[in-house]
């Protein structure tokens, strides 16, 4: 796989300020309004439950997901608007991972109480999920769910 511009500011400067593109982390990052802060990932220390990493899949596509666990093939992701898991997620396929987040003009750490509740909330259950998205998809029709990542 080719390296990617970010990919190598991230490499040379060890972070980076990125605006996430897409509704899969919806409704924690907003489709180009919030911004993301990226740090190296480092692979001795890997990744832990509900880090948010950015990483390539085979395709070379750079995806932004959290992650949900590890198994025997490699890490498990799911976007915060989705359900359906995404396993295989090997350390090399890894760019960075988020540090905090900046929502309009404030700053959200990876360390803060509202945060951490969240993540633990919202990744208790795929099936509550499902259901809590729909009710949202009704009220804000523009954010749908990618159909085709059941094919991923």
């Amino acid at each position: 796989m080719d390296e990617t511009l970010i990919e190598k500011y991230i490499k040379e400067n060890g972070e980076h300020i990125a605006v996430p593109v897409g509704t899969s982390m919806y409704p924690m990052l907003r489709n180009r309004r919030d911004t993301v802060h990226l740090v190296k990932y480092d692979a001795a220390k890997g990744l832990k439950k509900y880090d948010l990493p950015v990483y390539k899949r085979l395709d070379g596509t750079q995806i932004m997901h959290r992650c949900l666990g590890k198994d025997e093939n490699g890490y498990i992701m799911c976007g915060d608007n989705q359900w359906v898991l995404e396993h295989g997620i090997k350390d090399e396929q890894i760019i960075a991972v988020a540090k905090g987040f900046y929502r309009d003009e404030r700053y959200i750490p990876n360390s803060n109480l509202i945060y951490r509740l969240y993540c633990r909330v919202w990744c208790m259950s795929l099936y509550l999920r499902r259901q809590v998205l729909r009710v949202i998809h009704k009220i804000r029709p523009n954010y749908k769910i990618m159909e085709d990542f059941k094919k991923v």
